[in-house]
């Protein structure tokens, strides 16, 4: 049975688990839905009693849909790259649907879930359900008030810790248009502006390090950043300004990670922690589709192995 991998073409950390899974035997069908329809083809039959046939086929290959063990959401364009008429944002709709309703009609596993990816990537929904998982959680403000926050401001100056402003949508920073670094906002700041736009602010954590956890079914692997240049968002520094290395967790934050993934419904996901001075994690962010590839060259833990193994796994 063939793993489906969803992702677009230069994709070094996709290209990681490829490896390992031909490694294994197991074999793969690498694509982007963005290529659909184009340079993708897609045939699937619902019969009467639910029965689902059909196949994808591509330039490197075909599959029967009834032999897709799991599917790897990495990063998949679009549908309707290639669509030229002047129906185009149609097509790429209905080329969506009819793609991904047959792969979740196939009863194949997903890394992950799409209705998990997209519930997941809302952060006040990531912050709630952690806290309720038993992960300690900055207190955060999303206003387009600014007496609100003038007022959230205030309430963390007279405690000595402050406010930071980060973005709500969460871009990679490798996408300038639209990322913010994590920033300090100074004490003299004017909150006039947030009336443009919701505007994250939150609880400055006084941290000594970063976790990187990242999680892949059940397996953990833990890897612990020190910046060489004071920062409070290490994703924007160069890539040699940081020094990664493999840790441990607790078995306190191992249960309550497990209790957040089980609530998102995520078989993998890359955890973001501060640790304070007391060496407390408190919860930033889990990303559904982060990176693992630099933390795993940094620090030789398994981790293309691992969502590899997860992926091969045969369906029942």
């Amino acid at each position: 049975m063939t793993v489906l991998v969803l992702t677009c073409e230069e994709d070094v950390t996709a290209d990681a688990v490829v490896l390992q899974l031909r490694r294994r035997g197991v074999p793969v069908l690498r694509l982007d839905p963005e290529d659909f329809p184009g340079r993708i083809d897609l045939a699937v039959r619902v019969t009467a009693d639910g029965e689902v046939t059909g196949h994808l086929s591509t330039p490197t290959g075909r599959v029967a849909l009834a032999d897709i063990r799991s599917v790897w959401v990495r990063r998949p364009g679009a549908p309707g790259r290639h669509v030229t008429s002047g129906q185009r944002e149609w097509v790429a709709l209905e080329c969506a649907r009819a793609l991904y309703g047959a792969l979740r009609a196939t009863g194949a596993r997903w890394m992950n879930d799409l209705d998990a990816l997209e519930r997941s990537r809302h952060k006040l929904w990531q912050l709630a359900t952690a806290a309720r998982a038993g992960l300690r959680v900055p207190e955060t403000l999303v206003t387009t008030e600014a007496d609100e926050a003038t007022r959230f401001q205030k309430a963390y100056a007279d405690v000595g810790t402050g406010l930071v402003v980060k973005s709500v949508s969460g871009r990679h920073p490798l996408n300038p248009p639209l990322t913010l670094p994590t920033a300090a906002v100074p004490p003299d700041a004017d909150f006039t502006s947030v009336a443009a736009c919701a505007t994250c602010l939150q609880q400055r954590v006084p941290k000594r390090t970063d976790l990187r956890l990242t999680v892949v079914g059940d397996r953990f692997f833990p890897a612990y950043v020190t910046p060489r240049t004071a920062t409070l968002d290490w994703r924007f520094l160069p890539a040699d300004a940081s020094e990664w290395v493999a840790g441990e967790v607790d078995g306190a934050l191992r249960a309550a990670v497990r209790r957040y993934l089980d609530a998102a419904q995520l078989a993998y996901a890359a955890m973001d922690f501060a640790i304070d001075s007391d060496g407390t994690p408190w919860f930033l962010e889990a990303n559904a589709g982060g990176q693992f590839l630099f933390a795993e060259i940094e620090t030789g833990m398994p981790m293309a192995e691992a969502i590899a193994a997860w992926l091969a796994i045969r369906r029942e």
